[in-house]
């Protein structure tokens, strides 16, 4: 007992050592130099998860995570009453709104926010099927970086990658869903107004690349979230495996 304890105090300093000394570049095999270490211990080197393990717990994670995101953001309301999430009207726009207040008609800026971010609601699900995609195409170098890094480094992968096909997905969608509600029209009527009224300054947005973007920067931070989640509450990880590995990370 003596015996299995200095061994295991023994392999914690060394596995210490790896991960903190070993360059970044060089960490990619770090589970082959701990499988090394556990050779000596049959008891212990049995329930040393070999890199299939790793790479399906984590492909598993981001499935759950990524999944759970796009099924929250797409409710009614998951934008529009969500602080951290709402749509606002850029400065610009936000300002014709306080001019058209001035003469009872405020509350036509005040429909368009909201067609915004129903908008975004409704095109968040364009997401999924990418998301899923990119997962099943990590590499092993993808999901050894991924899953030695941040609690976000997933996120961060997916947001590099991914950011450009999301984004092509979503604003076909956005736009038809902006002319579906009127926004569009009803954004022409605002600006045909407020112009006609004498001394205000020209103003131009664009209303899908708004709505493409915000819709994005939510969803990624959520994702940012649910990935840390995963990787940090035991009550996130809903399948035996993403126990075994999460557990152990």
């Amino acid at each position: 007992m003596h015996n299995s304890k200095h061994y295991l105090i023994t392999l914690i300093i060394s596995m210490s050592t790896i991960l903190t000394i070993t360059p970044l570049n060089a960490q990619a095999n770090w589970w082959e130099q701990v499988k090394k270490l556990l050779g000596d211990n049959e008891q212990i080197a049995q329930s040393a998860l070999n890199d299939e393990q790793v790479a399906k717990a984590l492909k598993q994670a981001l499935s759950v995570g990524s999944e759970s995101v796009i099924n929250a953001l797409q409710q009614n309301g998951a934008f529009t009453n969500n602080a951290n999430l709402h749509i606002n009207l850029p400065p610009s726009l936000a300002r014709v709104g306080n001019v058209l207040d001035k003469i009872g008609l405020g509350q036509w800026t005040d429909d368009l926010e909201t067609k915004l971010n129903q908008a975004a609601e409704q095109a968040i699900p364009a997401a999924g099927p990418i998301l899923q995609t990119a997962i099943n195409n990590l590499t092993l170098k993808d999901i050894q970086a991924i899953y030695l890094g941040k609690n976000d480094a997933a996120t961060q992968y997916f947001k590099t990658q991914m950011s450009e096909p999301i984004a092509q997905a979503l604003e076909p969608i956005i736009k038809q869903n902006l002319e579906k509600v009127e926004a569009l029209k009803l954004y022409d009527n605002i600006m045909s107004k407020y112009q006609s009224l004498p001394f205000v300054p020209d103003v131009s947005n664009n209303l899908i690349a708004l709505v493409k973007d915000e819709a994005m920067a939510g969803m990624f931070a959520y994702l940012a979230k649910e990935e840390a989640a995963i990787r940090n509450n035991p009550e996130k990880r809903t399948t035996e495996l993403l126990k075994q590995v999460f557990g152990k990370h």
